[in-house]
């Protein structure tokens, strides 16, 4: 009697463990637009405020696991590998890669051929340790959005490249088409600088609000991962970064 009580009360805290979940999906309309930079700064940035457990989840074309040193970061202890796991049909439930406050699902380098279908992806999402799970869509190919669909919130990241506008131009287009359903797209601007022409910039988008993060100086962006570093650690990215990720924030339906 004991242990089915136990084993009850088991099940109602995961359930009520997965219905606090946030799922927020983040993707570029273009290549280059700073997906994983952004979702690794938001998730120190939600870690650094006390109030909340984030994950990362690489769906597409990992690159934080080099980019951030996990290797460095995880001497001496092991780095639990996802991908790896689901391919072989292993469980992964309650299983973590905690370090700074945050639970990492990345690809390792490893793991960069193993290719795992979009239910094991949606298992993926749905078991990982957090309340708020961002997902980072690089490169991912998601046919007729239906992953980016099951997210709670939409974050698209645009690079103001003309270049890169007009090469993730459908891609925009089927954002655009999400965020008639859902109407939960948060558009970043990413990267903007006095090159930019604004005018000619919003006149292309049509988007309405979108958030504008600066571009960050690349010296500081190479002594981030030179020092195996998350970049909103360092006080100078910091210093640029807080106030679009806390607008970014207030845009969260928590």
């Amino acid at each position: 009697m004991l242990h089915r009580i136990l084993s009850r009360e088991a099940e109602d805290s995961e359930k009520h463990e997965a219905l606090e979940k946030l799922k927020i999906g983040v993707i570029g309309i273009s290549e280059s637009s700073g997906v994983s930079f952004l979702t690794g700064c938001l998730a120190r940035y939600l870690a650094n405020t006390g109030n909340y457990r984030p994950a990362v989840i690489e769906l597409g074309h990992g690159s934080l696991y080099d980019s951030f040193g996990m290797d460095k970061r995880f001497a001496g202890r092991e780095f639990f590998r996802f991908y790896r796991a689901l391919s072989e049909n292993q469980s992964i439930r309650g299983i973590r890669n905690m370090d700074e406050g945050i639970n990492w699902v990345l690809i390792a380098p490893d793991e960069e051929k193993i290719d795992i279908s979009s239910e094991l992806k949606h298992r993926m999402i749905s078991q990982a340790k957090g309340d708020v799970i961002l997902c980072d869509f690089s490169g991912f190919v998601d046919q007729g959005f239906r992953l980016l669909q099951s997210m709670d919130q939409i974050i698209a990241v645009i690079d103001p490249l003309p270049s890169r506008m007009l090469k993730g131009y459908e891609t925009l287009c089927s954002i655009k088409i999400l965020e008639m359903r859902q109407n939960d797209i948060i558009y970043i601007i990413n990267k903007l600088n006095k090159g930019v022409n604004r005018r000619q910039m919003f006149d292309y988008l049509k988007i309405k609000r979108p958030v504008t993060v600066p571009l960050i100086s690349p010296e500081h962006v190479y002594t981030a991962e030179y020092n195996c570093k998350i970049p909103y650690s360092m006080v100078e990215i910091k210093k640029v970064l807080k106030e679009p990720l806390s607008e970014i924030i207030s845009l969260l339906n928590f």
